[in-house]
């Protein structure tokens, strides 16, 4: 199984001919298709098509299965060209980023919504359709109008309400107030996201840390994740516990494959299968492709082993000189 850090590709054409390809450093054509590579860190990086479907062949599968309506007819035809008919195409839910945070956008501008097409700020008369709200996701940052924004995270309208900071307008806070369905319990705001790089699975080596998400102890020998803290002078690591990351907001599976492929020697097959069996449900759009607790095992089983230490002989002698004292120097 080859892994590869990419959630989702987008295509374009190419404005200009000074941006160089990030996997084979040539300059792409002006005119020409390029790819825009978002990596499980949300990092943008751009390619040649061809490069594109080196490096993700497993998107690249998905775009060609789906069709994917927002790729050009012809570049799919390119794609097809450049992608392994034998490659398993990358789960849908893996280009679907959940929003995780909201802020009102306060820039002199318009852009579509991306959740009805029409402008935002604009469209439609009224409140809902005169403001507009940057969404943020794994893979980057949306404009939204308001009215379009309760349908899709109402949790963090509800959040907005409850804090009644000033960065908001009042008619806007006014507007999630009574638009929101009763019941509606405001998402708390996410330690993962005062995190930064790469996590980790390791074993807790004691049970005086404690999860971030659900402020419990970690016992002892508990499968946890750490990652860096980006506030502060100091970077130092904070924990997770496993099954409060996979049920959060901030999970993606993709990021869960690239901290087992990375885990350290001392996690073991059994912990890793204790934490497939944590997982939520899989997706049901995935229902054309290898499950993820499937596939965490087969990466989990394909790492690359460390070699074992050379064992020392105990019947070989060890030679030894005695040197008497003062044979060098008058002691």
């Amino acid at each position: 199984m080859r892994w590869n850090p990419y959630i989702d590709l987008r295509c374009e054409v190419s404005p200009t001919s000074r941006a160089k390809c990030k996997a084979c450093d040539v300059e792409i054509e002006r005119g020409g298709f390029r790819i825009k590579a978002i990596n499980v860190l949300g990092q943008e990086q751009l390619m040649h098509l061809d490069c594109a479907a080196t490096k993700a062949p497993d998107i690249a599968a998905r775009k060609l299965k789906d069709k994917a309506p927002d790729w050009p007819a012809q570049a799919l035809k390119d794609l097809e060209r450049f992608t392994d008919k034998d490659v398993e195409p990358a789960p849908r839910s893996f280009q679907r980023t959940p929003i995780l945070d909201l802020s009102y956008d306060k820039r002199d501008m318009n852009s579509e919504c991306v959740f009805c097409g029409l402008e935002a700020p604009g469209g439609k008369p009224g409140v809902g359709y005169n403001h507009a709200v940057r969404a943020f996701s794994v893979d980057g940052e949306r404009r939204m109008h308001a009215v379009c924004v309760i349908q899709l995270a109402p949790g963090l309208c509800a959040r907005v309400v409850a804090e009644a900071s000033e960065r908001w307008p009042e008619e806007v806070r006014e507007l999630f107030k009574q638009a929101l369905p009763p019941g509606v319990v405001p998402t708390p705001r996410s330690p993962w996201r005062d995190t930064g790089g790469i996590p980790s699975l390791e074993v807790a080596p004691s049970g005086r840390a404690a999860c971030r998400y659900t402020k419990e102890k970690l016992a002892k020998g508990e499968l946890r994740i750490s990652r860096q803290q980006v506030f502060g002078m100091r970077r130092s690591p904070v924990y997770f516990s496993v099954e409060a990351y996979v049920r959060s907001d901030d999970f993606h599976p993709r990021m869960l494959e690239l901290m087992v492929l990375k885990s350290p020697p001392e996690v073991t097959r059994e912990q890793i299968e204790a934490l497939v069996a944590k997982l939520p449900p899989p997706y049901p759009e995935d229902d054309d492709v290898t499950p993820l607790g499937e596939r965490i095992l087969t990466l989990f089983d394909a790492k690359p082993r460390a070699e074992p230490e050379p064992q020392v002989n105990e019947n070989l002698t060890e030679n030894s000189v005695d040197i008497p004292t003062g044979f060098f120097f008058n002691a």
